[in-house]
């Protein structure tokens, strides 16, 4: 641990961040509130300001996650100045969004407490792909949530997409679908 201790800045985020290396590298099972405090270079008893516990802490960090999915989402669409695109770039900023964050995907999709109905991020793609299909349904709904999240898995797979030209690639592969 760092001799100085004294922090300034934005801990909380820091704890999160830092927490997910941790996580991603460790596991759930072995992080523990002094771990993270010594991960981040403050006192142990530093980010009990923040989280009561280890569990509260996981909490944080889902609602941290899910928070900046959202927003992302929710940008999207307010941007998207073509409706007949709106599904499309939603898609699209879904896969680049855990491209660029995948230790939010591994977190984020790694745990069973996220419920489709309540699932914020969910709820807006579902009221948009349904504007977007029309009568097709909730089956098809799943079918377009199904297609976004897969391909936001492989994509951190080595070679399986040209990620030097990720925006178009993405955009190609989620065309190819006709729902």
């Amino acid at each position: 641990m760092k001799t100085d201790t004294y922090h300034h800045g934005n801990l909380k985020e820091e704890l999160i961040e830092k927490g997910l290396i941790y996580i991603n590298r460790y596991g759930t099972e072995s992080l523990s509130m002094r771990k993270l405090a010594d991960s981040v270079g403050v006192s142990p008893a530093a980010p009990y300001a923040h989280f009561k516990n280890k569990e509260a802490f996981l909490t944080a960090v889902r609602e941290y996650i899910t928070d900046r999915f959202y927003v992302m989402l929710r940008e999207t669409a307010d941007r998207c100045a073509k409706p007949e695109r709106m599904l499309l770039e939603l898609g699209k900023s879904y896969v680049l969004f855990f491209y660029e964050n995948p230790l939010y995907y591994r977190f984020l999709f790694s745990r069973d407490d996220i419920e489709t109905e309540t699932y914020p991020p969910f709820m807006l793609f579902k009221s948009i792909a349904q504007q977007s299909i029309g009568e097709k349904g909730d089956k098809a709904v799943l079918a377009l949530w199904a297609l976004v999240h897969g391909l936001a898995s492989i994509i951190t797979i080595k070679g399986a997409v040209d990620t030097d030209h990720l925006s178009e690639e993405v955009e190609q592969i989620l065309c190819l679908v006709n729902v």
